[in-house]
């Protein structure tokens, strides 16, 4: 076969892949056999298919003939899935497995005893190899992670002064590169066709310094490393530490010389009985990114030089005279220099380099693919404001202290460690849960009641959420340790404005009167009740700074809701203000539970459980998704949120990321604001006021309806504040065409805000395609934009070409029904209900 034939051939799907993605008929875990081996023995049936997705990706389908090693072959699950789904395509396979426990190879050889050519072997793989003279077209390696050799540190050195482990020994305390050395040294050679390893390793073994750093270095520049990709965690049966899939070649395509993939699908997981999996889809999106090299919205390829991580001390003397140190690190093959520091810590801050940088090949993609700083700082800089690291506006170490009656305050800073506590320039007015930190500032390059007021703002308390995990250690998430080092570090990840003196000056004291206005506003609060006779009066004086506020919110919303809500403000009298206020409530409800159900069901398997308990909880309350009320959406919201607030709130940072993929990229603050309890209080508050007003049917006088409007419009102003700018940071779009470019995909799209159609178009940076005429929610550079739901649609009015959105109302029969609350001669139009069933999903009851 030429080599053009062979690359035409290796640029097909492999059909092994399709069998590796049906469920086997034995899965470990499920199956309840006495004698099956624990799970420290077992791969998961998750982690058996990435180890086959790795091998099968860019393997010559022409090939009948296969030879697969599997070096720690544990019960064999693995090496079985990997095997049959060959055998399913017509390879003959050549499987040889080696274990060092008697047990677990005996379970083993059962497993493959419908396996012509397999052959199990007890003993310790790094010590002596039992099957010397099988060359490998495959390898899989699924080692005991973190395996300490020196036990065997004797055969090890006499193997590799033989020969073996060409690529040199690793500290002891981790054996991952001993068995990706022997795999690599187990291929068949490059010269007669070579073969492929693929390897699960865990975040130590790419990062590990010392001897550790050497092998994997040497492995790196023979250009045997072909992909990185970060796997969610918990897909281990007995352990949550995050895993990678690495997979290697000693026969790389030309093309992709020096270069290697990296994918990151650490949100590409469902739960189910609270199991973790990934879907197939997940599985091929990796392999079509390993088989064809292109990039698409969770891989892409670097040149290998792009692992480089360089570690340096850094230092400045304060103003006060202290020596403050701190550890910098870059990733990414980013050099610290002089360059780096004035972007960092700006132009005369006296920062410098005390140890030279040291460089190491570091894997973990992650650093690649992550970058909240830049986030951050691009937020900072839309306001013309430079962006500083803490660490170069400080003349101390940070001081971690729990204040007491006799704490006395002298013009620092106070910030708390726990996220949910406020930052203050004074110690009695700090609300923490924990521990404070003491911050002296240095000179006045940064006012305190400016950098206060920040911290305590949302883009603020994400900068101190960013800074506690970039800086935190071990294996709890946002623990924040307290020794000098770890505090600096902490300082050094807090980003922070440093506008000019006089803007500083002007944020802290409006800061500073909008929160006496807050507090004149609740002493006027309780003066109403001291003196009921002054209410009105009290009123009055205050609703003139309020005047305008719900009409300029409305520019901000989506179209659904601002256009309900411009109909209610437009409405000519009390009593058709009063119903159409209402109407566009019931419009917010619907639309709010399309956002949560529609995110809630990117994650299939929870999501199934979670709609199954609406399901009951609805029918316990003669409820249901077949007659949508505002009571119905209500409960809806109220279990969806109450998942995502759990998920947001264990601190695990895949569950954190797959809720940020879910909403489209948005931030855990805004998706805070989302999920708030306030938001389920209101909602419910809202239900009560409607039912208790359209239930009444005697006569209701102008005042009573203009009481009622008041109210309603109370609770929008409620709704507000809770919400923030959510609205403004994602977006509700019309999705248009696309076109993929070098440097990612640009898809055009209507947004879909305010009060006005037809939309204006803009360019969206996207990961991954949205459907064309599809309503999404999205922001600039989301990697995966959040499709809505059919419950709210945008259609263009009969006639004319504006827009009208239609919301969910009921079902009946073969008829679903959706309602309009805009102006317009049409309300209400019907659908086909059969095309509509998929969206009630686990909701319906049969």
């Amino acid at each position: 076969m030429s080599n053009e034939q062979r690359r035409s051939t290796m640029s097909a799907l492999h059909p092994a892949i399709s069998a590796v993605l049906r469920d086997p008929p034995h899965v470990p875990g499920r199956d309840h056999d006495r004698n099956s081996p624990g799970p420290e023995h077992t791969t998961s049936l998750t982690l058996a298919r990435a180890l086959a997705v790795g091998c099968l990706s860019r393997l010559d389908p022409s090939l009948t003939s296969l030879n697969v090693w599997d070096p720690a072959a544990g019960s064999g699950f693995a090496g079985l899935l990997l095997t049959d789904a060959l055998r399913s395509a017509g390879v003959h396979v050549s499987y040889r497995g080696q274990d060092i426990s008697e047990h677990v190879v005996s379970v083993s050889r059962q497993r493959f005893e419908t396996v012509p050519d397999a052959a199990m072997a007890v003993g310790n793989t790094l010590v002596h190899d039992e099957f010397d003279a099988f060359p490998a077209d495959l390898v899989i390696v699924d080692a005991p992670w973190g395996l300490d050799w020196r036990d065997f540190a004797p055969q090890v050195e006499a193997r590799r002064g033989s020969g073996a482990f060409e690529f040199g020994l690793p500290q002891r305390s981790d054996s991952t590169w001993l068995f990706i050395s022997l795999a690599l040294e187990k291929l068949r050679p490059s010269a007669d066709g070579g073969g492929r390893v693929a390897a699960l390793v865990t975040p130590s073994a790419l990062s590990a310094g010392g001897d550790t750093a050497s092998v994997r270095q040497k492995i790196v520049e023979a250009g045997l490393l072909e992909s990185v990709t970060r796997l969610p965690d918990g897909l281990a049966p007995n352990t949550a530490i995050p895993l990678y899939l690495v997979t290697f070649t000693n026969r790389p395509a030309a093309s992709r010389r020096g270069k290697a993939m990296i994918a990151d699908l650490q949100t590409e997981f469902t739960t189910e009985h609270q199991h973790r999996s990934m879907p197939a889809a997940a599985f091929l999106k990796l392999e079509s990114g390993l088989r064809t090299g292109k990039p698409g919205p969770r891989n892409r390829s670097i040149p290998v030089h792009q692992f480089t991580r360089r570690d340096a001390r850094l230092g400045r003397d304060s103003g006060e005279g202290h020596r403050l140190s701190w550890r910098l690190t870059t990733y990414a093959n980013t050099r610290i220099d002089d360059r780096l520091l004035e972007s960092r810590y700006g132009s005369a801050s006296g920062v410098s380099i005390i140890d030279a940088p040291k460089e190491i090949i570091d894997l973990d993609p992650s650093w690649i693919f992550g970058d909240e700083a830049r986030e951050l700082l691009n937020d900072i800089e839309a306001k013309g404001w430079p962006g500083r690291r803490l660490s170069s506006l400080i003349a101390r170490e940070p001081t971690p202290l729990k204040p007491s009656a006799d704490t006395k305050s002298d013009g620092q800073v106070y910030v708390p460690t726990a996220l949910g506590g406020f930052a203050a320039a004074e110690i009695a007015g700090a609300h923490f849960d924990g521990r404070l930190l003491s911050l002296r500032l240095d000179d006045e390059t940064i006012d305190p009641g400016f950098l206060t007021a920040w911290l305590n703002s949302e883009q603020g308390v994400a900068s101190r959420r960013r800074a506690i995990q970039a800086s935190s250690t071990g294996t709890v998430l946002n623990a924040l340790r307290s020794d000098p080092n770890s505090l600096m570090r902490w300082a050094d990840e807090l980003i922070v404005p440093v506008p000019d003196r006089g803007t500083q000056l002007a944020l802290a004291s409006a800061d500073e009167r909008l929160a006496s206005f807050e507090a004149e506003l609740s002493a006027q609060r309780e003066s109403v009740w001291a003196s009921p006779e002054s209410a009105e009066d009290v009123v009055n004086r205050i609703a003139g700074a309020f005047d305008d506020s719900l009409s300029s919110w409305l520019d901000e919303l989506p179209f659904p809701v601002a256009s309900a809500l411009w109909t209610a403000e437009t409405a000519s009298t009390p009593g058709e203000q009063q119903r159409a206020y209402i109407h566009a409530w019931e419009a917010i409800v619907t639309f709010h539970a399309t956002v949560l159900l529609s995110a809630s069901r990117t994650d299939p398997g929870n999501s199934s459980e979670v709609e199954a308990a609406i399901r009951q909880t609805l029918h316990d309350q003669h409820l249901g998704i077949e007659r949508a009320t505002f009571g119905t959406w209500v409960i809806i919201i109220e279990r969806v949120t109450k998942e995502l607030r759990r998920a947001l709130e264990a601190g695990d940072a895949d569950e954190i990321a797959r809720v940020r993929r879910a909403f489209g990229g948005l931030s855990q603050a805004g998706i805070e604001r989302l999920t708030s309890k306030l938001l389920v209080k209101k909602f419910s508050e809202v239900n009560t006021k409607r039912n208790r007003w359209l239930g009444h049917t005697g006569y209701t006088s102008n005042d009573e309806w203009k009481r009622q409007v008041v109210s309603l419009e109370a609770d929008l102003s409620e709704l507000r504040q809770i919400l923030g700018s959510v609205w403004t940071q994602l977006l509700l779009v019309r999705a248009g065409g696309s076109e993929l470019r070098r440097d990612g995909r640009v898809q055009t799209a209507e947004v879909a805000v305010g009060t006005r159609s037809p939309f204006k178009t803009k360019d969206f940076r996207v990961g991954e395609e949205m459907i064309h005429g599809d309503l999404y929610l999205v922001r600039e550079g989301s990697q995966s934009p959040l499709r809505l739901g059919q419950f709210v649609q945008l259609r263009a009015a009969p006639r004319d070409a504006q827009y009208t959105t239609y919301f969910y109302n009921r079902t009946d029969g073969a008829s679903v029904h959706m309602v309009s609350y805009q102006h317009g001669p049409e309300s209400e139009i019907q659908d086909d209900a059969e095309g509509f069933r998929s969206e009630f999903g686990g909701l319906a009851l049969g």
